[in-house]
């Protein structure tokens, strides 16, 4: 039975993600500083467009869950899992990623198959005190001689806030 007032057949699926734009923490607090504090989820996805690396992705996926800590504070932990070709390249954009998360962590401006676009690693209270960081990498081999081999990478970060929408 559908809902009250929606019309099942305008209803459509939107999930998957469609660009991952990765940016050093250092850069993104940089040019985040010099805009107003509404303002600055919007400097962030104008850095994006120049960020080091770029996904164009359709592997990827964005997760954000929320919980209650100690002391009734709210925390949410987000979730960027993202697969990188396993070539010589991918391996190199890989090395590039994990030292830089290893040493000050990534914002990632996260672009949805529904026209959201977030910045993930970025509080509106915080900046990008809590950015990601690498929290586990695999390669994977594929199933079938049509698969290509990938190097999966899952970031994660945990704050007080939702990702702000930019």
């Amino acid at each position: 039975m559908p809902l009250s007032g929606m019309n099942p057949i305008s209803v459509r699926p939107r999930g998957g993600v469609t660009k991952v734009e990765l940016i050093p923490a250092s850069a993104a607090t940089a040019a985040a500083g010099l805009a107003t504090q509404n303002e600055a989820p919007k400097a962030l996805a104008a850095l994006a467009a120049g960020a080091p690396w770029a996904f164009r992705e359709d592997r990827a996926h964005y997760s954000e869950e929320s919980a209650i800590g100690a002391m009734q504070s709210s925390l949410v932990r987000h979730k960027l899992e993202m697969d990188i070709p396993a070539t010589a390249t991918g391996r190199r954009l890989m090395g590039e990623l994990a030292a830089v998360c290893l040493t000050e962590g990534v914002v990632a401006v996260v672009g949805m198959a529904s026209g959201e676009t977030v910045a993930v690693g970025w509080s509106t209270r915080f900046g990008a005190l809590y950015p990601l960081r690498v929290a586990a990498v695999k390669t994977v081999s594929g199933r079938s001689p049509a698969d290509f081999p990938t190097i999966s990478v899952i970031l994660e970060s945990v704050d007080a806030d939702p990702s702000p929408t930019v």
